[in-house]
């Protein structure tokens, strides 16, 4: 392991107080819960996207679409 691998592994395990390791669980428990919350909202956009690309990609070959 390099020398910046050991100081990011030491840098993790170091002790933490019980109020910072809250914070960082809330912090983390925010950020998923955005990215979640982003991901149901684009999804369906994005899905659609991606269903026209096909379509078109299939059209181009000459394929019917069903």
């Amino acid at each position: 392991m390099n020398g910046w691998m050991r100081s990011t592994v030491h840098w993790l395990r170091r002790p933490r107080s019980r109020g910072q390791a809250l914070t960082e669980l809330s912090l983390l428990l925010a950020a998923l819960f955005l990215m979640t919350l982003g991901l149901h909202s684009f999804a369906p956009d994005m899905f659609a996207a991606y269903t026209i690309y096909v379509r078109g990609f299939y059209v181009v070959l000459g394929y019917p679409l069903g």
